[in-house]
């Protein structure tokens, strides 16, 4: 296969990831739901054996099944009443009559999935590999948060660019936590996963700490340390650990994406906190990261345009390899 130019929402090659869809609540009981992945609407219906997922085509005349209706168990085609069952075998086409032989090609391809870390998750082909582990997860010493999805306006690997970055700390997020002091990017070492597809990063940096109370009192410097690792696993997830040793604060963010459309993203985000023990506490830190997600927004949904390019078109230095090393994973996804 030829290696591609670039990472879009639509590369063919992200159909061998394991991509979120929604929160299980989404799905509700024999109600087909349509979601978009990739370019494509895919079909998602919860029965009680689980969730299902195909191509939201119909394979008789290319019919929206999400239009359809369950029957006895089976997803009906809203145009000709066709059935497939939830292994995705057509189990009836009225014309022909009940017990009729029916074409190999009336079947469905059904798609991988899993629900996990709170998401249903769609692998539309064989996944290169499995999704980060989050070692946080079960901690009973953070309360996890979950931030309502957001769509934006640019594509998932733009976001995931971004967010790996941070050389744009001062400048971009001068109004959350952006110190102008910690411009400089120092060294640090990005730890490729055995596998080859993910990374970890540990990088330690100053920040402005506006979320902390004993800055207004003198008590706590305003500019203080913040050790940061980012646990990245393609194709677009991230594990971002946050320790402040002044306040003693931890704050893990998982945050995962579905490419929707060519220019379209939904953004899934959940906190796991050890300083929320309050529902002010909570709306307090969802309305910061709000604020800093807007901040981010306000760059990269006017870039040049919704791709990533591997070959030309963007300069790196050495302060970018962890955001280079992001880009040879996806070119080998792509290529693969």
């Amino acid at each position: 296969m030829t290696s591609p130019n670039s990472l879009t929402n639509t590369s063919p090659g992200l159909r061998r990831g394991w991509l979120p869809i929604g929160g299980p609540d989404e799905f509700p009981l024999d109600t087909p739901i349509r979601v978009e992945l990739l370019g494509e609407g895919v079909v998602v219906v919860r029965t009680g054996g689980g969730v299902v997922a195909f191509a939201d085509r119909c394979s008789h005349r290319n019919a929206r099944l999400s239009d359809g209706r369950i029957v006895d168990g089976c997803l009906e085609c809203p145009y000709h009443g066709w059935r497939f069952d939830t292994n995705g075998r057509c189990a009836h086409v009225p014309a022909l009559g009940a017990g009729a032989a029916v074409p190999p090609s009336a079947h469905l391809a059904g798609y991988r999935l899993q629900e996990r870390y709170g998401l249903v998750w769609v692998a539309i082909e064989d996944p290169v590999a499995d999704l980060p582990e989050v070692a946080e997860w079960d901690d009973p010493t953070l309360r996890r948060i979950w931030l309502p999805p957001v769509v934006i306006n640019a594509a998932a690997g733009q976001f995931v660019d971004n967010f790996l970055d941070f050389g744009h700390f001062p400048f971009v997020h001068a109004g959350t936590f952006g110190a102008g002091e910690d411009e400089h990017i120092g060294d640090y070492e990005v730890k490729r996963r055995d596998d080859g597809w993910g990374f970890v990063v540990e990088y330690p940096h100053m920040i402005h700490n506006n979320e902390d109370p004993l800055v207004k009192t003198g008590e706590h410097p305003l500019v203080q340390p913040r050790n940061m690792t980012y646990t990245y696993g393609a194709p677009f997830t991230i594990v971002l650990r946050l320790e402040l040793p002044i306040t003693g604060m931890v704050n893990v963010l998982f945050t995962a994406l579905q490419p929707m459309t060519e220019s379209t993203t939904r953004v899934y985000t959940t906190m796991l906190r050890n300083d929320c023990d309050t529902e002010e506490d909570t709306r307090r830190a969802i309305e910061y990261e709000f604020d800093i997600m807007a901040e981010d927004l306000a760059v990269i949904e006017k870039l040049w345009d919704k791709a990533i390019p591997f070959d030309v078109g963007q300069a790196h230095t050495r302060a970018d390899r962890n955001t280079v090393e992001f880009r040879r994973i996806m070119a080998r996804l792509l290529s693969a």
